[in-house]
């Protein structure tokens, strides 16, 4: 594997972990993990065990959209071509146009949308319960996420022609902080509120770091392979 590939895996896993706590993911992340702790006293573990679950259900939903789409790209023969040629040109402005977005430079008017609603979703199913939560607040695209996913990861995917890996590291990225929140109430932190504040305070610094990294990384391929400057 390439560098550049270690780099788009890297990316996408961090990208994962940025949205994850911005406002809207992290209002579903915080509803997955006040249903995950009630399982605190069941067994050693549960709410860690709860947690992976919810991991691997977001991580296979995003792999699943992911896989469809970028296949879907890569199989049409004037794509493929497009993108293992151009790919590099094409995410340059994307990369720009997404820390941008997540800088707030196009305002906050798009409120976005979502396939289900999530905030009244209640499982009953046991150990699966979580699986299956993680799986559907995947498809709860807030603007954030819609535009990280869209916007960098599945072109990122076909311009690297990993449809597996890029993705399925996204959605693991995404639910890293309530894996650890899941591991932190198994060994003791008592209150899910505690964990609003960490993600708080690490996505206020978090988030513009990764914007500006995008914009830098953006403009370097621009300089790179658009106007061969580099």
């Amino acid at each position: 594997m390439t560098g550049e590939y270690w780099a788009a895996l890297a990316t996408a896993l961090w990208t994962g972990v940025i949205t994850s706590v911005s406002p809207c993911p992290l209002a579903t992340n915080l509803t997955a993990l006040t249903w995950i702790s009630k399982h605190s006293g069941a067994h050693k573990l549960a709410v860690l065990v709860h947690g992976l679950l919810y991991a691997a259900g977001r991580a296979l939903a995003y792999l699943f959209i992911g896989f469809l789409l970028v296949k879907s790209l890569l199989s049409a023969p004037a794509l493929s071509f497009f993108m293992q040629k151009y790919g590099n040109q094409a995410l340059s402005p994307l990369l720009v146009l997404a820390g941008m977005y997540m800088l707030g430079m196009f305002g906050a008017g798009f409120e976005g949308f979502n396939l289900f609603d999530m905030s009244r979703y209640k499982a009953r199913a046991g150990a699966l319960s979580s699986f299956l939560m993680g799986a559907l607040f995947a498809l709860a695209f807030c603007p954030v996420s819609a535009a990280l996913y869209f916007g960098v990861i599945i072109p990122l995917a076909a311009g690297n022609s990993s449809p597996v890996s890029i993705p399925l590291l996204y959605g693991l990225g995404t639910a890293l902080p309530v894996i650890g929140a899941a591991l932190a109430l198994d060994l003791g932190l008592k209150k899910v509120g505690a964990v609003t504040g960490l993600a708080g305070r690490f996505e206020h610094w978090a988030r513009p770091a990764t914007a500006w990294v995008f914009i830098a990384a953006g403009a370097y391929l621009g300089l790179k392979y658009i106007f061969g400057m580099i």
